[in-house]
């Protein structure tokens, strides 16, 4: 869903979009989360010279997968957010460095002459899935030796005195020692 720049200058108002945007529209990992039901958006963009501000409100339902146990998992999102969009500059710089000052890291560039509202949307959801979703702070996970679920009970595994990454070295040492 783009929003045209030329239009919206005619326009001499900001332009309000209030749409629900299903998983399939959405640009999101399902591998990372899925969407219970459509994103519902509301959005208004407003044009300040070249400049375009995206501001609005969104909620959704998140499934997720537990980083610890595996298990999917509800979480809701309900945000707000500001936004701001300046034509994309045209660097001929091939061969050549290019930096960026600090300021421009903090907005986001159209080309074309237009912006991509679903893409917005879909940057907004990525950024709050955490990057190890957890389904509750007292999950205790899997077990590292049989991958039982230790949030329904414990498991049989005898545990591990020494992590299995340093028995190496600890044959080495028993090796110096004798």
């Amino acid at each position: 869903m783009f929003v045209y720049i030329n239009e919206l200058r005619e326009r001499h108002e900001p332009l309000l979009i209030v749409k629900d945007f299903s998983e399939e529209e959405l640009d999101i990992d399902n591998t990372i989360s899925a969407l219970q039901n459509p994103a519902h958006s509301e959005v208004k963009v407003s044009l300040w010279g070249e400049r375009v501000c995206v501001e609005g409100q969104l909620g959704a339902d998140l499934v997720l997968t537990c980083s610890r146990c595996l298990k999917t998992f509800a979480r809701k999102i309900q945000k707000g957010f500001e936004l701001e969009y300046r034509p994309d500059p045209v660097v001929e710089t091939e061969g050549e460095d290019f930096s960026l000052a600090y300021t421009d890291l903090e907005v986001g560039f159209y080309r074309d002459d237009r912006l991509d509202v679903r893409a917005v949307i879909s940057e907004q959801i990525v950024l709050e899935i955490p990057m190890k979703p957890v389904c509750h702070k007292a999950c205790k996970g899997l077990c590292e030796q049989c991958g039982a679920d230790l949030n329904e009970g414990p498991c049989t595994c005898q545990p591990r005195s020494v992590d299995p990454r340093l028995e190496p070295l600890l044959e080495v040492k028993r090796r110096m020692g004798e």
